[in-house]
């Protein structure tokens, strides 16, 4: 019972120190690291990923020359089909759709996310069970993507890499 408080000052204290980090710097993120969240409702799976811009074009600053803008319009155009990047199991019979792409940059420009939001529309969302990620296949500086999962079995929480690339919930 006395170990409780430790733990918990300990962990205050870890917390505290990653956000005096991420206000230093304004913004936080590992790179080739990122974080999807999916969740699972009303026969919808949302999801919303955050990926540093990095490990998707190789830079995070504005694009500064002609292929790294063309870099950015491949990667956007790629994008658009979330299908080809999250592939359900097929007895849950889903339909991805994209709902937004966005480029997040910090205030000085020298940082940058992409903020990506897919929508399974699965006509049999029990029969979920898992969700292949291929962007790893694609993206060759995405080294991990952590999966946090909220649906009928509860939360989940997994980590997807290129060696496994299937989330299983």
């Amino acid at each position: 019972m006395i170990i409780i408080p430790f733990l918990l000052i300990g962990a205050l204290s870890l917390t505290s120190g990653h956000a005096l980090a991420q206000a230093k710097h304004g913004h936080a993120h590992e790179h080739g690291k990122g974080k999807l969240e999916l969740t699972i409702e009303s026969g919808r799976a949302i999801g919303n990923m955050k990926l540093p811009l990095e490990a998707l074009v190789g830079f995070e600053r504005a694009p500064k020359t002609e292929a790294e803008t063309n870099a950015i319009n491949t990667m956007n155009q790629k994008l658009q089909n979330p299908g080809a990047f999250f592939v359900a199991n097929n007895d849950a019979e889903c339909s991805p759709k994209l709902i937004s792409s966005t480029i997040v940059r910090d205030q000085a420009g020298k940082h940058a996310d992409l903020d990506y939001q897919f929508d399974l529309n699965c006509a049999k969302i029990g029969s979920l069970k898992q969700l292949r990620i291929g962007l790893f296949s694609e993206y060759k500086r995405l080294k991990e993507i952590r999966v946090e999962s909220v649906g009928p079995w509860g939360q989940k929480s997994a980590t997807a890499e290129r060696d496994s690339s299937t989330v299983n919930f």
